[in-house]
This record gives structure tokens, C-alpha cells and sequence, in this order.
């Protein structure tokens, strides 16, 4: 069973020069990915209003945080294509270039709307109302929409729990 790969990305904070902190993917047969984002030197937007709510603070992402370059690698190692998909397309790009930019990479993935191939209204209103109402983590954001797609196509809507990535070495 091949599920498309679904990618969120959380920041730190709701501004336009906001910083990935967290980033989580899928994989093919559904588990889902997940690390905090070790900031880059000159990364200094930080809401503490936010990190009340997610509860990561800047000297956990520094500690436990992978480097742009590690994260770069896995996902690349993991996607089977280059196209993606996310709930939100104009900040998971954003995010997404900015770890790219801290490799000083040209980004090599294309995100596109998870939600462009949900005919099923109900689902996609209750998957909306999850993605932008409640304050979900980047892996529960994922899992929202693998549901969703699963729902769509008849698969199993229960998909493998999301697993934190200690290291980039897979």
C-alpha cells in the first residue's frame, strides 16, 4: 500500500520572517517523520507566546535540533518524487527554501495542496477545521492529512503513529 507523501512545517512564529523550528514527512507506506530544526546563525524571529503553546524552546531546538544539512539529506533520501504535499503551500514553501538556503541549496521539492484531490466536503471541512483551528503539532498536521487522503481513496484511515527522528543517519 503507497500513500502520496504529505510535509508540514512548524515556525517560530506566525510573521513572514518566521524560521522553521520543527518539520515533519511521510513516507510511502504512511509513518510519518519528524525533528526540530536547529536554527541557522541570523535565524532570530521567536514568538515565547507560541512556544507556551508548542512548549520547544530556542535552547531545545539548539540541543536536540538537527542541522539544515541533515534534514536536507534525509528528506531527499525519503521522497520517492519531488512533489509533496502540505496544508499550506506558500509557508511550508517559505520554510521549506529557508532550510534549503541555510545549505545553500536551490530547493529541489515542489510542495502542492494536499486538499486540490479531496472531493469528500464533510471530510475536507473537518480536516480543515483541524489543520487551522486547532494549534497541531507539524507530525499531527501530517497525520490529518494522510487521514484525509486515506478516507478519499478507501485505505485504512489508521496509519503507522509518527516517530521522532533522533538522528539523520537512516
Amino acid at each position: 500500500m503507497s500513500y502520496p507523501q504529505f510535509i508540514a512545517v512548524d515556525g517560530s512564529s506566525y510573521e513572514e520572517e518566521a524560521n522553521p523550528i520543527a518539520i515533519a514527512w511521510s513516507l510511502p507506506d504512511g509513518r510519518i517523520k519528524t525533528t526540530l530544526v536547529q536554527p541557522d546563525d541570523g535565524w532570530d524571529d521567536w514568538d515565547y507566546a507560541l512556544e507556551d503553546i508548542h512548549g520547544i524552546t530556542r535552547d531545545t531546538l539548539y540541543q536536540r535540533g538537527e542541522t539544515s544539512w541533515a534534514i536536507v539529506r534525509e528528506l531527499e533520501n525519503d521522497l520517492e518524487q519531488s512533489y509533496i504535499l502540505t496544508d499550506d503551500e506558500e509557508r511550508s514553501g517559505d520554510l521549506i527554501e529557508k532550510i534549503y538556503e541555510a545549505c545553500n541549496r536551490e530547493i529541489s521539492i515542489e510542495v502542492g495542496d494536499y486538499s486540490s484531490d479531496i472531493t469528500d466536503q464533510d471530510a475536507l471541512q473537518h480536516a480543515t477545521q483541524q489543520l487551522f483551528h486547532e494549534h497541531l503539532t507539524c507530525d499531527e498536521r501530517v497525520l490529518v492529512m494522510l487521514q484525509t487522503w486515506a478516507h478519499e481513496n478507501g485505505y485504512p484511515e489508521e496509519v503507522p503513529e509518527p516517530e521522532e527522528n533522533d538522528d539523520s543517519d537512516s
